[in-house]
Parts: C-alpha cells; structure tokens; sequence
C-alpha cells in the first residue's frame, strides 16, 4: 500500500505521484504483457465537477499500461465518462467505453452470500487481463464511506445497479469484489466528496493524495483510517476480511511512502442520527439496519425544510415489526423488511433504498414528483394511477 502526496492537480504533478505510488509498489504493471487486455474503472458516471476521478490520474495510469504493449480500455456504467472524457489525452493510450455498449454475459458468482443468481456482467470486465480500479475517495449516506470495493457497484450497466441494493448493498460488494479482483487499484484522493453524499454532498480540494495498492481491502482499510473512520466501522470491509479478501488491522498492511499520521484527516460525514425535524413527523426505526437507519438520517436532513413546511403529519416506518405502529398522516415504509406490509403506504424498497427513493417521501407530502422518479417507489395499488409508459431516471442519478 503506498500514499504519495500530490503537489497541485495538473497533469504533470498527477503524473508524477502516480509515478511515485507505483514506483513503492514495486512496480505492479511489470504483470502487464503485451497484447494484455487491461481495464481502468474509474469513479465516472456524474457531471458534476469534483465528484468523479481525475482526468489526469486516469491518463497516467493508461499510459504505463499502454507502454507496456496491452490495449488499455477506461470502462464506466453510463456515457457520462465520454461526454468528461471527450478531448482528454488519455484517448491517445486507451479506448474510453461505456459497460452500457458492450455485450453481457450472464455468470453465477463465485460463493456470493447476496447475489446468489446469476448476474449480468459486460464481457470487457470478465475477459480481461488486469484489471484496475480508480476510485474517488466519498463519504457515503448509508455505507458510511465508498472507495476501491464500492466501485465495483459501478459494474453493472445502467439501471441495473438496482439490483444490489434489492439483494442488500453491503454483502453485494463483496460478492462482486470476489467475482472480479482489482489487481491494482489507484485512488484519487485529491478532491474528496463529503457531507451528505449521495443525497447531497460537497467537495473538499486540499487532501491532495493519491493512494495505491494491489489488494482492495488493504486500500480501503487504510483510507478509511486516513479519513479519520474506523474500519471496523464498515460491514463490507468486516465481511471482506472474514471471507479471507484482506486484512482489517491497519497494523497488518505495509504502508509506503506518507505516513498515515501525516496525511490523515476528518473527512465530514452524512449525517447519522435520525431527527425528525418538528411534531407531527413520526419516525419508527428502532428494528431497521444500520445502513437503512443512516438512509433514513440522511433522508431527514436532506428534506428537512420541506418537511417543515408540510401542514400535515407524516409516519415513515422502517425496519422488520409483525404488526405497524399507529399511523398518521401520510405513510412511507422504507427497506426490504416491510415488504409485507407495502399496501399501508408509499413503499421504498431496497436494504437501503437509493438516494433518488427519497421522491418517494415527496410524493407522499403531496409534492410532484417527475416520471422517472415515480418508477422509484410503489404506492398501494387503491391509489396507483396508470402513469403510461416508463420513463427511467437517467443512469447518473441512481445513486
């Protein structure tokens, strides 16, 4: 595991702490062949400026793979990475692609513990050589923080990331990460994004590192504790580790180049104490999970305003109970565990739901909500309206 500091953001200083990360590394694409089939996953499916990896590291990782001989592909789920990507010099090393092109092959994954039917993956990623993830080191609302095992969420073709969040994200990302390892992964923790992501969410430019490792869960360990987060505080990173994918202690990785101490920050986390904002929201959580009492926190403050400007009373319910707590107002049952209980309210399926679920909290205030976001939540069938063909959410936002 190396951390290398990273002077500004221009190509050339990128360049060269890419350079240096590798270097203490050992050099890892010395494994890369000629002819080799390579694959860069970068952090690229949103527009908004500071919340995807860098052009810059993803051109100098392509191009010490291209100079090795291999054809380099930089590969992402939607076509957002073109659109950033179009005019970038890392076209003169790599083929810049969307999964959402490339043809699916359906495989079974290995021992999964979620996934546990066969999934669609795009051939590129399964038929590689080496495969390398680019993260961007995030907070995130339900899973605490997001980096090299997340990324891979990011292996599925557009909307068909719902599926992990149906079969329960946490376990999900580990299964994926023992259908495909990273032979190396480069993080680009020069901008990291904070806060409330991904409901919301804001960068922070002055961490300035760049991190790199040949194991996923050692780089994941020791980012999480460079961010100030425990890691034992991660229950993919707790699985990962008991499934035998990486160690958990810190103690136990061989960190080159900056200290962890030296470079070591507290990242602004998303909010994870629920608070309903006034009388007349009533909150019953106590029986959910983790990641659904986080979504539901985050949830909260993201429409707080709103939710104080509502003139009617509101319960949200999440969390497995045989019988419902009294409801008033408008209902909203949040997570897989209340599946049985789907026709009392607007219902917002997933261990946890999706960020862009919380239209399913404004539809039940009375507040219109678009197309795409109605195919987000499942009302009772009393009070379903025939809404004509779908219209899906564009794959950026289902987050």
């Amino acid at each position: 595991m190396a951390l290398s500091r990273v002077a500004d953001q221009s190509a050339a200083a990128v360049d060269e702490s890419v350079d240096e990360a590798l270097h203490l590394l050992g050099d890892p694409l010395r494994d890369v062949g000629r002819g080799d089939r390579v694959v860069i996953k970068p952090n690229m499916f949103q527009r908004k400026p500071g919340f995807r990896t860098s052009p810059e590291l993803l051109l100098a990782v392509a191009k010490r793979a291209s100079e090795r001989g291999a054809e380099v592909f930089v590969a992402e789920r939607t076509q957002v990475l073109k659109e950033i990507l179009d005019g970038s010099p890392v076209h003169r090393y790599a083929k810049v692609v969307s999964f959402d092109d490339r043809p699916l092959r359906i495989v079974q994954v290995p021992d999964a513990r979620s996934l546990r039917v066969p999934v669609s993956m795009p051939d590129i990623v399964l038929d590689c050589d080496f495969f390398i993830g680019a993260p961007q080191l995030r907070t995130h609302s339900s899973v605490i923080l997001t980096n090299a095992m997340k990324n891979l969420v990011g292996l599925f073709p557009g909307f068909t990331t719902r599926i992990v969040h149906m079969a329960g994200v946490e376990e999900c990302i580990v299964d994926l990460n023992q259908l495909r390892p990273q032979h190396l992964v480069v993080c680009d923790a020069m901008t990291v994004v904070e806060g409330n992501y991904p409901m919301a969410g804001h960068t922070r430019e002055d961490v300035g590192l760049i991190a790199a490792s040949r194991n996923a869960v050692a780089m994941d360990v020791a980012m999480a504790a460079v961010a100030g987060v425990a890691p034992e505080e991660l229950a993919y990173l707790r699985d990962a580790a008991q499934r035998g994918l990486g160690p958990l202690d810190l103690r136990e990785i061989d960190v080159r180049g900056a200290s962890v101490e030296d470079v070591s920050f507290t990242i602004d986390r998303a909010p994870a104490v629920i608070a309903p904002p006034r009388e007349g929201v009533h909150v019953h959580a106590d029986t959910a999970c983790d990641d659904c009492r986080r979504w539901l926190s985050a949830a909260l403050h993201m429409l707080h305003d709103e939710l104080m400007e509502y003139p009617g009373e509101i319960t949200i319910v999440s969390g497995p109970m045989e019988r419902l707590p009294e409801l008033r107002g408008a209902v909203v049952l949040v997570g897989n565990a209340l599946y049985e209980h789907r026709e009392a309210g607007v219902y917002l399926e997933g261990c946890p739901p999706r960020a862009i679920q919380v239209a399913g909290l404004r539809h039940a205030m009375g507040q219109t909500v678009s197309g795409p976001e109605r195919t987000q939540f499942r009302v009772p069938t009393r009070d379903a309206q025939d809404t004509g063909a779908l219209a899906w959410p564009a794959p950026e936002e289902l987050v």
